[in-house]
C-alpha cells in the first residue's frame, strides 16, 4: 500500500456516469459500487473487433447480465474503425519499423478514453466515464486532476495510462482506486455478481494464435540472417525480424553454445543480432512524443504543459519492470522537428526496448506525470554519486516547451 496515498476523487452526487463495461469483474464491481452510492448510471461497452477477440469474447453478454442485475440501462458503441486505426495499425507499423509496441497504451489513449468519453458525454448525456482500472485520481483546488498509483501496488495500472489525454481524465472516475484486487473479487463473490468468477486476459486481444502466426499474416515470411553481435558470424536464419523483440531469449532459433539474447534488430537489412546479457545493459536513452498528464508548474487550464528542464523522476520502461531513478532533460529535435527527452538512469537497466513506453513518476513513485515512446539508446556511463549530487545542485529554474 502506498504511504499517505491521496483520497480518490468521486463525482458530485446526482452526476450521471457511464460505466465502461468489459464483461470482467473489475468493471462490474465499479458499476456496483457506484450504484450503491446513488449515481445515475449507464453501462457502456465498446465493440472493437470484427472477430471474437480475447477482450470481446462474451463481453457484451456478460456486461449486459451485470447491468440487468443492477437494474441499469446498457448501451454499446461501435469503435471498430477507431480500434483498427489507432491500435492495430500502430501495432503493425511499429513492428515493421523495428520497434516493440505497447498497444494497450494506445488503446487507452484513443479508444477506452478519448472516444468513449466523447460518446458518453455527447450521445448519452453523462458527466463522467467510470472504469475498473486500479488507479487514483485526485483533484487540486484549482481543478487540476492528478493521477496516483493504486492502493494495490501489484495491480496498479497507471503505467498503461501514461498517454491518456488530461482533458479526458477530467471526466473520469476510478471507483476501485482505493481497493485491492482480492477485496474486489471477494466482494463480487459475496454479492454473487454474474462476473465474479471471470478470468482475466493478459494477452493482446487481437493476437489470437501467437505472435509469429499473426506477424506472418500481416507481413508474410521474410528470411534473414541471425548474427552474433560480437563476431559478426552468421548463426542461422529467421523468417522475419518482426518476430523478435529486444531481450528475447526463448525461441531465437539457433544453438550458440551459450545462452544468447536478442540485442539488436535491424529492419533495414532484416537482421537479428544475438549477444550476451552485457549487451542489453543501458543507462541512457531518448524518449519521443511525450504526453504530460501533469508536471509542475502547470499553467491553469492549459493542456500544452511546460516541461521542467531538467528534472529528477522515477521511470518505468515497461509495465512489469521496477521503477528506476533517472535524470530527465530536453534533447535535440527528432526527424519530424519534435523535441525529445534524454533519460539518464542512475544505474544501468537491461533491455530498454525502443517502442515501449517510458512512464515518468515523481521521485516517491506515487504520482504519474506522463510518458512517451523509448526511441534510441545513447552511449553514456552511469552517473556516480558525486555527479548525481552535482546535477541536483545545478538544477536550473528554467522551463521549455516540449
Amino acid at each position: 500500500m502506498l504511504p499517505n496515498h491521496p483520497p480518490n476523487r468521486m463525482p458530485p452526487k446526482g452526476s450521471k456516469i457511464a460505466v465502461a463495461m468489459s464483461g470482467g469483474v473489475d468493471s462490474s464491481m465499479a458499476a456496483y459500487l457506484l450504484s450503491q452510492q446513488g449515481y445515475e448510471l449507464v453501462g457502456l461497452t465498446a465493440w472493437t473487433l470484427n472477430g471474437p477477440g480475447k477482450c470481446c469474447n462474451d463481453a457484451l453478454v456478460n456486461a449486459g447480465r451485470v447491468c440487468e442485475t443492477l437494474n441499469i440501462p446498457y448501451d454499446t458503441v461501435d469503435l471498430r474503425a477507431e480500434f483498427s486505426h489507432f491500435v492495430m495499425d500502430y501495432y503493425n507499423n511499429s513492428y515493421e519499423a523495428g520497434f516493440t509496441p505497447n498497444p494497450c497504451v494506445e488503446c487507452n489513449r484513443h479508444v477506452k478514453w478519448e472516444h468513449l468519453v466523447r460518446y458518453a458525454r455527447e450521445e448519452l448525456g453523462c458527466d463522467y466515464l467510470a472504469t475498473g482500472h486500479y488507479a487514483i485520481l485526485n483533484e487540486d483546488a484549482d481543478g487540476q486532476v492528478r493521477v496516483f498509483r493504486s492502493v494495490d501496488e501489484h495491480k496498479d495500472q497507471t503505467y498503461m495510462m501514461a498517454r491518456v489525454y488530461p482533458r479526458d481524465l477530467q471526466h473520469t472516475v476510478f471507483p476501485l482506486g482505493a481497493m485491492t484486487k482480492p477485496e474486489v473479487v471477494a466482494m463480487a463473490r459475496a454479492i454473487d455478481l454474474p462476473t465474479a468468477y471471470s478470468k482475466e486476459s493478459q494477452d493482446i486481444c487481437f493476437v489470437l494464435e501467437g505472435q509469429a502466426k499473426y506477424m506472418d499474416k500481416v507481413f508474410g515470411a521474410k528470411t534473414g540472417p541471425i548474427v552474433d553481435y560480437d563476431t559478426g558470424k552468421t548463426l542461422g536464419t529467421h523468417e522475419g525480424y518482426y518476430r523478435y523483440t529486444l531481450g528475447q531469449r526463448k525461441g531465437v532459433g539457433v544453438a550458440a553454445g551459450r545462452p544468447v539474447y536478442v540485442v539488436k534488430i535491424d529492419p533495414q537489412t532484416n537482421t537479428v543480432y544475438l549477444g550476451d546479457p552485457v549487451h542489453l545493459q543501458r543507462s541512457c536513452f531518448t524518449v519521443r512524443d511525450t504526453s504530460w498528464l501533469s508536471l509542475p508548474p502547470v499553467e491553469k487550464a492549459s493542456w500544452d504543459m511546460p516541461v521542467p528542464a531538467p528534472f529528477e523522476a522515477m521511470v518505468k520502461i515497461r509495465y512489469n519492470s521496477p521503477p528506476a531513478l533517472a535524470w530527465v532533460e530536453p534533447y535535440e529535435a527528432d526527424s519530424n522537428g519534435l523535441n525529445q527527452l534524454k533519460v539518464t538512469l542512475n544505474e544501468p537497466f537491461s533491455a530498454i526496448t525502443p517502442g515501449q513506453i517510458a512512464a515518468f513518476y515523481d521521485t516517491q513513485f506515487q504520482q504519474l506525470y506522463g510518458g512517451g515512446y523509448i526511441d534510441q539508446h545513447l552511449v553514456h556511463q552511469s552517473l556516480n554519486d558525486s555527479e548525481w549530487d552535482a546535477l541536483r545542485q545545478d538544477l536550473p529554474n528554467l522551463y521549455c516547451e516540449v
